[in-house]
Protein backbone atom coordinates (compact mmCIF):
# COMPACT_ATOMS: atom_id res chain seq x y z
CA UNK A 1 0.00 0.00 0.00
CA UNK A 2 1.62 3.38 -0.83
CA UNK A 3 0.93 6.42 0.55
CA UNK A 4 0.56 9.51 -1.46
CA UNK A 5 2.14 12.67 -0.62
CA UNK A 6 -0.67 14.24 1.70
CA UNK A 7 -0.67 11.48 4.01
CA UNK A 8 2.98 11.34 4.44
CA UNK A 9 3.01 14.90 5.55
CA UNK A 10 0.42 14.45 8.28
CA UNK A 11 2.17 11.14 9.46
CA UNK A 12 5.92 13.42 9.76
CA UNK A 13 3.70 15.88 11.39
CA UNK A 14 2.15 13.75 14.16
CA UNK A 15 5.79 12.96 14.73
CA UNK A 16 7.16 16.14 15.12
CA UNK A 17 4.37 17.62 17.07
CA UNK A 18 4.47 14.16 19.40
CA UNK A 19 8.52 14.84 20.01
CA UNK A 20 8.23 18.65 20.58
CA UNK A 21 5.06 17.70 23.54
CA UNK A 22 7.65 15.43 24.88
CA UNK A 23 10.45 17.52 25.24
CA UNK A 24 7.74 20.19 26.47
CA UNK A 25 6.57 17.55 28.76
CA UNK A 26 9.85 17.21 30.06
CA UNK A 27 10.80 20.60 30.56
CA UNK A 28 7.57 20.97 32.43
CA UNK A 29 8.55 18.19 34.57
CA UNK A 30 12.01 19.87 35.05
CA UNK A 31 11.36 23.36 35.87
CA UNK A 32 7.72 22.72 37.78
CA UNK A 33 6.81 19.69 39.12
CA UNK A 34 10.58 18.68 40.18
CA UNK A 35 12.30 21.73 40.35
CA UNK A 36 12.36 22.26 44.02
CA UNK A 37 14.28 18.90 44.72
CA UNK A 38 16.79 19.46 41.54
CA UNK A 39 17.75 22.37 43.17
CA UNK A 40 17.84 21.00 46.66
CA UNK A 41 20.23 18.23 45.16
CA UNK A 42 22.39 20.92 42.70
CA UNK A 43 23.23 23.03 46.18
CA UNK A 44 24.20 20.08 47.98
CA UNK A 45 26.47 19.21 45.15
CA UNK A 46 27.91 22.56 44.76
CA UNK A 47 28.83 22.61 48.11
CA UNK A 48 30.79 19.53 48.87
CA UNK A 49 34.42 20.11 48.78
CA UNK A 50 36.67 17.81 46.87
CA UNK A 51 38.41 16.73 49.63
CA UNK A 52 42.42 16.12 49.72
CA UNK A 53 44.32 15.44 52.84
CA UNK A 54 47.83 17.04 53.40
CA UNK A 55 50.25 14.92 54.57
CA UNK A 56 51.06 13.69 58.24
CA UNK A 57 54.72 15.92 59.12
CA UNK A 58 56.71 13.49 61.75
CA UNK A 59 59.36 13.90 63.50
CA UNK A 60 62.81 11.69 63.16
CA UNK A 61 61.57 8.96 65.32
CA UNK A 62 57.59 8.66 63.63
CA UNK A 63 56.28 10.83 66.36
CA UNK A 64 53.21 12.82 64.75
CA UNK A 65 53.52 16.83 64.45
CA UNK A 66 50.87 17.54 62.14
CA UNK A 67 47.82 15.55 60.57
CA UNK A 68 44.39 16.46 58.62
CA UNK A 69 41.47 15.47 60.70
CA UNK A 70 38.12 14.91 58.59
CA UNK A 71 34.74 15.42 60.57
CA UNK A 72 31.31 15.81 59.30
CA UNK A 73 28.77 18.68 59.50
CA UNK A 74 25.02 16.93 59.69
CA UNK A 75 22.82 18.98 58.02
CA UNK A 76 18.58 18.56 57.87
CA UNK A 77 17.26 16.94 54.38
CA UNK A 78 14.28 19.45 53.71
CA UNK A 79 12.69 16.93 50.65
CA UNK A 80 12.23 14.31 53.55
CA UNK A 81 11.38 15.86 56.86
CA UNK A 82 7.90 15.74 56.12
CA UNK A 83 6.94 12.16 57.34
CA UNK A 84 10.04 11.54 59.37
CA UNK A 85 9.62 8.11 61.46
CA UNK A 86 9.29 8.76 65.27
CA UNK A 87 11.87 5.85 65.86
CA UNK A 88 14.64 6.94 63.88
CA UNK A 89 14.61 10.41 65.60
CA UNK A 90 14.85 9.15 68.55
CA UNK A 91 17.55 6.81 66.93
CA UNK A 92 19.43 9.88 65.83
CA UNK A 93 18.60 11.73 69.31
CA UNK A 94 20.67 9.16 71.06
CA UNK A 95 23.46 9.04 68.32
CA UNK A 96 23.94 12.98 68.77
CA UNK A 97 22.90 12.83 71.93
CA UNK A 98 20.90 15.62 71.95
CA UNK A 99 16.99 15.97 73.02
CA UNK A 100 14.30 14.89 70.83
CA UNK A 101 12.79 18.24 71.07
CA UNK A 102 15.46 20.23 69.51
CA UNK A 103 16.37 17.92 66.88
CA UNK A 104 13.17 17.70 65.38
CA UNK A 105 12.82 21.79 66.05
CA UNK A 106 16.07 21.40 63.99
CA UNK A 107 14.60 18.96 61.12
CA UNK A 108 11.95 20.93 61.10
CA UNK A 109 13.61 24.16 59.29
CA UNK A 110 12.61 24.99 55.94
CA UNK A 111 16.00 25.24 54.45
CA UNK A 112 19.06 22.88 54.19
CA UNK A 113 20.94 23.95 57.57
CA UNK A 114 23.50 22.71 59.49
CA UNK A 115 22.19 21.32 62.83
CA UNK A 116 24.92 19.33 64.45
CA UNK A 117 28.67 20.04 63.97
CA UNK A 118 32.06 17.98 63.30
CA UNK A 119 31.16 14.53 64.14
CA UNK A 120 33.46 11.80 63.86
CA UNK A 121 33.49 9.23 60.62
CA UNK A 122 32.31 6.70 63.33
CA UNK A 123 29.20 8.54 63.88
CA UNK A 124 28.57 9.60 60.22
CA UNK A 125 28.77 5.27 59.92
CA UNK A 126 26.27 4.78 62.79
CA UNK A 127 24.05 7.23 61.23
CA UNK A 128 24.08 5.77 57.85
CA UNK A 129 23.81 2.08 59.16
CA UNK A 130 21.03 2.92 61.21
CA UNK A 131 19.09 4.07 57.34
CA UNK A 132 18.86 7.38 58.50
CA UNK A 133 18.05 9.10 55.34
CA UNK A 134 16.53 12.80 56.71
CA UNK A 135 20.24 14.17 56.97
CA UNK A 136 22.85 14.34 55.23
CA UNK A 137 26.97 15.09 55.40
CA UNK A 138 29.18 17.29 54.54
CA UNK A 139 33.15 17.09 55.47
CA UNK A 140 35.28 19.10 56.77
CA UNK A 141 39.34 18.94 57.09
CA UNK A 142 41.19 20.41 60.08
CA UNK A 143 44.79 21.03 60.10
CA UNK A 144 45.78 19.66 64.20
CA UNK A 145 49.02 19.93 65.52
CA UNK A 146 48.88 17.83 68.49
CA UNK A 147 51.77 18.85 70.52
CA UNK A 148 50.68 22.88 70.44
CA UNK A 149 52.95 25.69 70.67
CA UNK A 150 56.21 22.87 70.05
CA UNK A 151 58.36 23.22 66.68
CA UNK A 152 55.75 26.07 65.71
CA UNK A 153 58.33 28.34 64.12
CA UNK A 154 59.45 25.00 62.04
CA UNK A 155 56.04 23.77 61.16
CA UNK A 156 54.12 26.78 60.43
CA UNK A 157 50.37 26.49 60.11
CA UNK A 158 47.57 26.73 57.20
CA UNK A 159 45.42 29.16 56.64
CA UNK A 160 41.34 28.92 56.16
CA UNK A 161 42.01 27.65 52.50
CA UNK A 162 44.12 25.18 54.12
CA UNK A 163 47.13 26.32 52.24
CA UNK A 164 50.67 26.33 54.27
CA UNK A 165 52.02 29.70 55.90
CA UNK A 166 55.00 29.35 57.46
CA UNK A 167 57.23 26.99 58.55
CA UNK A 168 57.60 23.91 56.70
CA UNK A 169 53.43 23.78 55.93
CA UNK A 170 54.45 26.53 53.59
CA UNK A 171 58.09 25.74 52.01
CA UNK A 172 57.54 21.99 51.73
CA UNK A 173 53.97 22.43 50.13
CA UNK A 174 54.69 20.63 47.14
CA UNK A 175 55.11 17.23 48.45
CA UNK A 176 52.49 17.82 51.67
CA UNK A 177 49.72 18.30 48.30
CA UNK A 178 51.35 15.75 46.03
CA UNK A 179 48.89 12.89 46.30
CA UNK A 180 51.11 9.73 47.27
CA UNK A 181 50.17 6.67 45.35
CA UNK A 182 50.53 4.98 48.68
CA UNK A 183 47.42 6.38 50.15
CA UNK A 184 45.16 5.09 47.16
CA UNK A 185 43.28 2.80 48.95
CA UNK A 186 42.20 5.70 51.93
CA UNK A 187 38.96 7.42 52.03
CA UNK A 188 40.38 10.44 50.41
CA UNK A 189 43.31 10.87 48.78
CA UNK A 190 46.32 12.13 50.55
CA UNK A 191 49.43 13.53 49.69
CA UNK A 192 52.75 13.02 50.85
CA UNK A 193 53.83 11.85 54.91
CA UNK A 194 56.94 13.46 55.19
CA UNK A 195 59.50 13.59 58.26
CA UNK A 196 61.74 16.20 59.94
CA UNK A 197 65.26 16.14 60.96
CA UNK A 198 63.85 17.22 64.51
CA UNK A 199 63.71 15.11 67.50
CA UNK A 200 60.65 15.76 69.52
CA UNK A 201 62.20 14.85 73.11
CA UNK A 202 64.82 17.47 72.34
CA UNK A 203 62.90 20.05 70.88
CA UNK A 204 60.18 20.08 73.63
CA UNK A 205 63.48 20.29 76.17
CA UNK A 206 65.19 23.08 74.24
CA UNK A 207 62.03 25.19 74.43
CA UNK A 208 61.56 24.08 77.74
CA UNK A 209 64.85 25.36 78.65
CA UNK A 210 64.45 28.51 76.61
CA UNK A 211 61.63 29.45 77.84
CA UNK A 212 62.83 29.26 82.06
CA UNK A 213 66.05 30.75 80.81
CA UNK A 214 64.27 34.19 78.98
CA UNK A 215 62.05 34.28 81.91
CA UNK A 216 64.94 34.10 84.55
CA UNK A 217 66.52 36.71 83.03
CA UNK A 218 63.33 38.87 81.60
CA UNK A 219 64.82 38.92 78.74
CA UNK A 220 63.00 39.72 75.62
CA UNK A 221 63.28 36.95 72.94
CA UNK A 222 66.11 33.99 72.44
CA UNK A 223 66.61 31.07 70.20
CA UNK A 224 68.44 27.74 70.44
CA UNK A 225 69.74 25.71 67.69
CA UNK A 226 71.40 22.29 67.69
CA UNK A 227 72.79 21.42 64.45
CA UNK A 228 74.83 18.68 62.90
CA UNK A 229 77.85 20.11 61.24
CA UNK A 230 78.40 16.58 59.27
CA UNK A 231 74.66 16.64 57.42
CA UNK A 232 73.79 20.05 58.25
CA UNK A 233 70.31 18.03 59.99
CA UNK A 234 68.95 20.58 62.58
CA UNK A 235 67.77 18.16 65.62
CA UNK A 236 66.56 21.01 67.52
CA UNK A 237 65.54 24.65 66.72
CA UNK A 238 63.82 26.38 69.80
CA UNK A 239 62.33 30.03 69.52
CA UNK A 240 60.81 32.23 71.78
CA UNK A 241 58.02 33.67 71.54
CA UNK A 242 56.30 30.86 70.58
CA UNK A 243 52.44 30.63 69.25
CA UNK A 244 49.81 27.62 68.76
CA UNK A 245 49.44 26.98 65.09
CA UNK A 246 46.12 25.52 65.72
CA UNK A 247 44.84 29.25 67.03
CA UNK A 248 47.11 31.28 64.73
CA UNK A 249 44.50 33.72 64.29
CA UNK A 250 44.66 34.06 67.97
CA UNK A 251 48.34 34.85 68.14
CA UNK A 252 49.75 38.72 68.60
CA UNK A 253 53.01 37.67 66.77
CA UNK A 254 54.40 34.23 64.44
CA UNK A 255 57.35 35.42 63.22
CA UNK A 256 60.24 33.44 63.45
CA UNK A 257 62.11 36.48 64.70
CA UNK A 258 65.75 33.43 64.50
CA UNK A 259 65.64 33.52 60.73
CA UNK A 260 64.08 37.05 59.79
CA UNK A 261 65.89 39.31 62.18
CA UNK A 262 69.56 39.85 62.73
CA UNK A 263 72.25 40.77 65.71
CA UNK A 264 75.84 41.82 66.31
CA UNK A 265 77.28 38.41 67.70
CA UNK A 266 80.28 39.78 69.54
CA UNK A 267 82.88 37.25 70.58
CA UNK A 268 81.47 34.27 68.83
CA UNK A 269 82.46 35.88 65.64
CA UNK A 270 86.32 35.63 66.93
CA UNK A 271 86.10 31.97 65.72
CA UNK A 272 85.44 33.28 61.64
CA UNK A 273 87.67 35.98 62.34
CA UNK A 274 91.25 33.92 63.40
CA UNK A 275 90.21 31.25 61.02
CA UNK A 276 90.20 33.86 58.29
CA UNK A 277 93.72 35.52 59.33
CA UNK A 278 95.21 32.09 59.65
CA UNK A 279 93.85 30.22 56.13
CA UNK A 280 95.04 34.03 54.23
CA UNK A 281 98.13 33.45 56.23
CA UNK A 282 98.20 36.57 57.82
CA UNK A 283 99.03 35.27 61.15
CA UNK A 284 99.92 31.98 62.08
CA UNK A 285 100.50 29.08 65.06
CA UNK A 286 103.15 31.15 66.99
CA UNK A 287 101.04 34.39 66.85
CA UNK A 288 101.53 36.83 69.77
CA UNK A 289 100.17 40.02 70.36
CA UNK A 290 101.02 42.30 73.57
CA UNK A 291 97.57 43.26 75.05
CA UNK A 292 97.69 46.67 76.66
CA UNK A 293 93.99 46.38 78.00
CA UNK A 294 93.02 48.60 74.71
CA UNK A 295 93.56 49.82 71.20
CA UNK A 296 93.38 53.24 69.45
CA UNK A 297 91.78 53.34 66.27
CA UNK A 298 91.60 56.98 64.62
CA UNK A 299 89.64 58.58 67.75
CA UNK A 300 88.27 55.48 69.12
CA UNK A 301 89.96 53.73 71.65
CA UNK A 302 88.48 50.03 72.01
CA UNK A 303 88.63 48.49 75.12
CA UNK A 304 88.30 45.01 76.79
CA UNK A 305 85.70 43.50 78.61
CA UNK A 306 87.13 42.92 81.80
CA UNK A 307 90.21 45.06 83.00
CA UNK A 308 93.64 42.92 82.63
CA UNK A 309 96.87 43.79 83.39
CA UNK A 310 99.14 44.56 80.06
CA UNK A 311 99.98 41.10 78.99
CA UNK A 312 101.47 39.02 75.69
CA UNK A 313 98.82 36.56 74.59
CA UNK A 314 98.56 33.78 72.29
CA UNK A 315 95.74 32.84 69.75
CA UNK A 316 94.57 30.40 72.57
CA UNK A 317 94.99 33.17 75.81
CA UNK A 318 92.66 35.39 72.77
CA UNK A 319 90.29 32.67 73.39
CA UNK A 320 90.26 32.16 77.08
CA UNK A 321 90.53 35.73 77.63
CA UNK A 322 88.26 36.88 74.72
CA UNK A 323 90.44 39.76 74.14
CA UNK A 324 88.68 42.16 71.87
CA UNK A 325 92.17 44.39 71.44
CA UNK A 326 94.05 41.62 69.94
CA UNK A 327 90.84 40.37 67.83
CA UNK A 328 90.47 44.35 66.61
CA UNK A 329 94.41 44.19 65.87
CA UNK A 330 93.90 40.88 63.80
CA UNK A 331 90.74 42.22 62.05
CA UNK A 332 93.19 44.81 61.08
CA UNK A 333 95.97 43.29 60.02
CA UNK A 334 94.22 41.71 57.16
CA UNK A 335 93.17 44.19 54.13
CA UNK A 336 89.09 44.94 53.92
CA UNK A 337 88.47 43.18 51.06
CA UNK A 338 90.43 39.91 52.05
CA UNK A 339 88.95 40.01 55.55
CA UNK A 340 85.09 40.67 53.46
CA UNK A 341 86.08 37.63 51.43
CA UNK A 342 86.94 35.57 53.98
CA UNK A 343 83.56 36.28 55.72
CA UNK A 344 81.74 35.91 52.37
CA UNK A 345 83.20 32.53 52.12
CA UNK A 346 81.93 31.41 55.68
CA UNK A 347 78.39 32.19 54.05
CA UNK A 348 77.74 35.57 56.25
CA UNK A 349 75.56 38.15 54.67
CA UNK A 350 74.20 35.35 52.12
CA UNK A 351 70.77 33.38 52.92
CA UNK A 352 71.76 29.49 53.83
CA UNK A 353 68.68 28.44 51.92
CA UNK A 354 67.44 26.59 54.67
CA UNK A 355 64.23 25.21 53.93
CA UNK A 356 62.43 27.21 56.09
CA UNK A 357 60.61 30.75 54.69
CA UNK A 358 61.50 33.97 54.99
CA UNK A 359 65.05 33.96 55.78
CA UNK A 360 67.01 37.20 55.61
CA UNK A 361 70.52 37.53 54.26
CA UNK A 362 71.79 39.07 57.67
CA UNK A 363 74.36 42.08 56.89
CA UNK A 364 78.43 42.14 56.00
CA UNK A 365 78.82 45.86 54.32
CA UNK A 366 80.68 46.36 51.14
CA UNK A 367 84.34 46.39 52.16
CA UNK A 368 84.52 50.06 49.94
CA UNK A 369 82.35 51.61 52.60
CA UNK A 370 84.52 50.19 55.02
CA UNK A 371 86.10 52.36 57.70
CA UNK A 372 89.59 51.87 59.65
CA UNK A 373 87.19 51.26 62.33
CA UNK A 374 85.14 48.89 61.28
CA UNK A 375 87.55 46.51 59.91
CA UNK A 376 88.86 46.91 63.95
CA UNK A 377 85.20 46.24 65.39
CA UNK A 378 84.08 43.62 63.11
CA UNK A 379 87.31 41.43 64.27
CA UNK A 380 85.32 40.98 67.43
CA UNK A 381 81.94 40.78 65.86
CA UNK A 382 80.11 44.34 65.67
CA UNK A 383 81.32 46.97 63.47
CA UNK A 384 79.71 46.03 59.66
CA UNK A 385 78.79 42.62 60.48
CA UNK A 386 75.25 41.12 61.44
CA UNK A 387 73.94 38.04 61.43
CA UNK A 388 70.68 35.52 61.86
CA UNK A 389 71.54 32.61 64.40
CA UNK A 390 71.14 29.82 61.53
CA UNK A 391 74.11 32.00 59.53
CA UNK A 392 76.50 32.04 62.58
CA UNK A 393 75.54 28.11 63.41
CA UNK A 394 76.67 27.25 59.62
CA UNK A 395 79.42 29.34 59.79
CA UNK A 396 80.95 27.58 62.64
CA UNK A 397 79.75 24.46 61.51
CA UNK A 398 82.16 24.69 58.99
CA UNK A 399 85.13 25.06 61.61
CA UNK A 400 83.59 21.93 63.13
CA UNK A 401 83.30 19.66 60.13
CA UNK A 402 87.40 20.36 59.23
CA UNK A 403 86.32 23.23 56.76
CA UNK A 404 83.37 22.29 55.26
CA UNK A 405 80.20 24.25 55.09
CA UNK A 406 77.35 22.63 54.87
CA UNK A 407 73.58 23.78 53.83
CA UNK A 408 71.21 23.09 57.33
CA UNK A 409 67.88 21.67 56.10
CA UNK A 410 64.93 20.33 58.55
CA UNK A 411 63.35 18.20 55.69
CA UNK A 412 64.76 14.16 56.21
CA UNK A 413 62.96 12.81 53.70
CA UNK A 414 59.24 10.78 53.18
CA UNK A 415 57.21 8.10 54.50
CA UNK A 416 55.34 5.02 53.64
CA UNK A 417 52.18 4.00 55.29
CA UNK A 418 54.02 1.71 57.73
CA UNK A 419 56.08 4.98 58.82
CA UNK A 420 59.36 3.64 57.26
CA UNK A 421 62.12 6.24 55.31
CA UNK A 422 61.38 5.65 51.72
CA UNK A 423 63.44 8.51 50.70
CA UNK A 424 65.97 11.16 51.72
CA UNK A 425 65.05 14.67 51.14
CA UNK A 426 64.98 15.41 47.84
CA UNK A 427 67.23 18.31 48.24
CA UNK A 428 70.57 18.11 47.53
CA UNK A 429 72.43 20.13 50.19
CA UNK A 430 74.87 23.18 49.40
CA UNK A 431 78.76 21.20 50.11
CA UNK A 432 81.56 24.10 50.14
CA UNK A 433 85.08 23.81 51.62
CA UNK A 434 85.69 27.76 53.33
CA UNK A 435 88.85 26.96 54.86
CA UNK A 436 91.61 24.35 54.56
CA UNK A 437 90.75 21.03 57.05
CA UNK A 438 94.58 22.08 58.59
CA UNK A 439 93.26 25.77 59.97
CA UNK A 440 89.99 24.29 61.01
CA UNK A 441 91.41 21.62 62.94
CA UNK A 442 93.90 24.15 64.44
CA UNK A 443 90.72 26.42 65.56
CA UNK A 444 89.06 23.36 66.71
CA UNK A 445 92.00 22.53 68.83
CA UNK A 446 92.21 26.03 70.36
CA UNK A 447 88.79 25.99 71.21
CA UNK A 448 88.49 22.93 72.88
CA UNK A 449 91.48 23.81 75.02
CA UNK A 450 90.34 27.05 75.85
CA UNK A 451 87.28 25.48 77.06
CA UNK A 452 88.61 22.76 78.79
CA UNK A 453 91.31 25.28 81.10
CA UNK A 454 88.22 27.72 81.41
CA UNK A 455 85.88 25.39 82.80
CA UNK A 456 88.75 23.45 85.06
CA UNK A 457 89.83 27.28 86.62
CA UNK A 458 85.60 27.78 86.93
CA UNK A 459 86.34 30.79 84.36
CA UNK A 460 83.44 28.99 82.04
CA UNK A 461 80.16 28.04 82.59
CA UNK A 462 79.54 26.91 79.52
CA UNK A 463 80.88 23.54 77.74
CA UNK A 464 80.62 21.37 80.58
CA UNK A 465 79.04 18.47 79.50
CA UNK A 466 80.54 15.40 81.69
CA UNK A 467 81.61 12.76 79.63
CA UNK A 468 82.17 14.62 76.27
CA UNK A 469 85.14 17.37 75.35
CA UNK A 470 83.57 20.63 73.86
CA UNK A 471 85.10 23.14 71.57
CA UNK A 472 83.14 26.63 72.04
CA UNK A 473 82.79 30.52 72.18
CA UNK A 474 81.21 33.08 74.47
CA UNK A 475 79.83 35.92 72.87
CA UNK A 476 78.40 38.91 74.26
CA UNK A 477 77.63 41.82 72.27
CA UNK A 478 76.22 45.63 72.58
CA UNK A 479 73.06 45.89 71.19
CA UNK A 480 72.02 48.13 68.37
CA UNK A 481 69.58 50.71 68.58
CA UNK A 482 66.10 50.56 66.95
CA UNK A 483 67.21 53.74 64.69
CA UNK A 484 70.66 51.53 63.45
CA UNK A 485 72.63 54.36 65.16
CA UNK A 486 74.95 53.51 67.77
CA UNK A 487 74.76 51.19 70.76
CA UNK A 488 71.76 50.39 73.82
CA UNK A 489 73.65 51.29 77.33
CA UNK A 490 73.44 48.22 78.98
CA UNK A 491 71.53 46.23 76.65
CA UNK A 492 73.27 42.75 75.25
CA UNK A 493 72.74 39.87 73.06
CA UNK A 494 74.31 36.99 75.29
CA UNK A 495 74.84 33.57 73.43
CA UNK A 496 77.35 30.42 73.88
CA UNK A 497 78.12 28.54 70.83
CA UNK A 498 80.06 25.11 71.28
CA UNK A 499 80.49 21.37 69.31
CA UNK A 500 81.29 17.93 70.57
CA UNK A 501 82.69 15.52 70.59
CA UNK A 502 85.28 18.28 69.84
CA UNK A 503 87.50 15.58 68.17
CA UNK A 504 84.95 14.31 65.62
CA UNK A 505 81.81 16.76 66.27
CA UNK A 506 78.58 15.27 65.53
CA UNK A 507 76.52 18.06 67.73
CA UNK A 508 76.92 21.64 67.49
CA UNK A 509 74.60 23.78 69.71
CA UNK A 510 73.88 27.65 69.90
CA UNK A 511 71.97 29.21 72.45
CA UNK A 512 71.03 33.54 71.77
CA UNK A 513 69.38 35.53 74.59
CA UNK A 514 68.26 38.91 73.53
CA UNK A 515 68.61 41.47 76.06
CA UNK A 516 68.74 39.67 79.12
CA UNK A 517 68.61 41.66 82.88
CA UNK A 518 70.34 39.23 84.95
CA UNK A 519 74.29 37.75 84.70
CA UNK A 520 75.24 40.75 84.34
CA UNK A 521 73.97 40.02 80.12
CA UNK A 522 76.93 38.05 79.73
CA UNK A 523 76.87 34.90 77.65
CA UNK A 524 78.48 32.54 79.22
CA UNK A 525 76.23 33.48 82.72
CA UNK A 526 73.01 33.57 81.08
CA UNK A 527 73.52 30.90 78.04
CA UNK A 528 76.43 29.25 79.75
CA UNK A 529 73.53 26.78 81.79
CA UNK A 530 71.41 26.11 79.15
CA UNK A 531 73.91 25.13 76.60
CA UNK A 532 75.43 22.40 79.01
CA UNK A 533 71.91 21.18 79.79
CA UNK A 534 70.31 21.24 75.83
CA UNK A 535 74.01 20.26 74.74
CA UNK A 536 73.84 17.14 77.66
CA UNK A 537 70.15 16.32 76.23
CA UNK A 538 71.03 16.45 72.85
CA UNK A 539 74.07 14.14 73.07
CA UNK A 540 71.70 11.48 74.57
CA UNK A 541 68.70 11.81 71.88
CA UNK A 542 71.36 11.67 69.31
CA UNK A 543 74.50 10.05 70.27
CA UNK A 544 73.47 7.97 72.88
CA UNK A 545 70.54 6.27 71.12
Amino acid sequence: MFLNFKQRFYIWLFFFFSFIFLIWLELFNLQVVSSKKIVSKAKLQFSMPKIILRGDIRDRNGSLLALDLVTYDIYNNVDKSKAIPEDKVIKLSKILRISQQNLIKKLNQRKNTKIFPEVSLDIMKKIKDSQIDFVHFEPRVSRIYPLNKMASHLLGYVNTDHIGQNGVEYSHEDLLTKISTKTTNKLYPQGNDIVLTIDSALQEYAEKELIEAIQKSRAERGSILVISPKTGEIFAWAVYPNYNPNFYYKEKSIKNWAITDIYQPGSTFKIVTISSALENMLIDENFTYFDTGSITVGKRILRNHNKTKPQNINLLELFKQSSNVASAHIGLSMPPEVFYNSIQKFMIGTRTKVDLPGESLGLLLNHKKWRTIDSATTGFGQGAVSVTPIQLACAVNAVANHGIWVQPHILKGTWDPEYNLINESPYQPIIEEVISPEVADYVSGLLKQSVKESVEAMAYIGGNVPGYEVAGKTGTAQKIRADGKGYLAGHTVASFIGYLPASDPKILTLVVVDDPKTGGGWGNTVCGPIFNNVAKMAAKRILEN
